[in-house]
């Protein structure tokens, strides 16, 4: 067929005739691995935006109770001793034997319930053992024993009066107990038998 016959025929025909086009086929296998890789692609991104909320909503429904049921802090007890002007200072150190000397007694109650405390004053006398380097106390004598509730996270102040009578006595050793005190307590464990102790030590004449 000349060039002047092919002039008047389709577009369609002229194209597959001629040598220097090439013809348009289209990509099947490219569009079939697309087809095949977008659904596991659309699966996994729809786990993972599931397990985003289900994290998001743990997280709110976390920060929710945690406004509501706030977690305990620390248990303790505050138990401290000032003068009788309610300062850390002047305290009743050196006085005569029999003369009445006042302290005030400070609890602070952080257990989260309510404790009704026990209060226990010895005289004591006691030595330094150089041997040790340890006190060791030689005799104990009760003052005083008293009770005093005090609420969860408050604190109670009150003044507490006593008489040293013996002028051996070099301390005096405060116990608090947070539960009932023991009947006896050896003089070999003072120290360590109340839930908190406080001593001051003395000069009595």
């Amino acid at each position: 067929m000349t060039p002047e016959t092919t002039a008047g025929l389709p577009t369609r025909f002229q194209r597959r005739g001629h040598p220097g086009v090439s013809r348009f086929t289209a990509p099947v296998s490219n569009c079939l691995a697309a087809a095949k890789e977008e659904p596991a692609g659309g699966i996994f991104s729809r786990v993972l935006t599931i397990i985003l909320v289900a994290a998001v909503l743990v997280a709110v429904a976390a920060t929710a109770y945690i406004a509501v049921v706030p977690r305990e802090g620390e248990k303790f007890t505050e138990f401290y001793i000032l003068g009788p002007k309610g300062k850390a200072a002047d305290y009743p150190t050196e006085f005569m034997a029999g003369t009445p000397q006042t302290v005030i007694i400070g609890i602070g109650n952080h257990e989260y319930r309510d404790i009704s405390y026990t209060v226990e004053t010895f005289a004591v006398e006691s030595r330094f053992d150089t041997a040790t380097n340890q006190t060791i106390v030689t005799s104990a004598t009760l003052i005083d024993r008293f009770s005093v509730t005090v609420p969860h996270n408050q604190t109670v102040e009150q003044p507490y009066t006593f008489r040293i009578m013996e002028s051996d006595t070099n301390r005096i050793e405060f116990l608090l107990f947070a539960e009932t005190p023991p009947k006896e307590i050896p003089e070999s464990s003072l120290i360590e038998a109340g839930y908190r102790n406080l001593h001051l030590w003395l000069r009595v004449h």
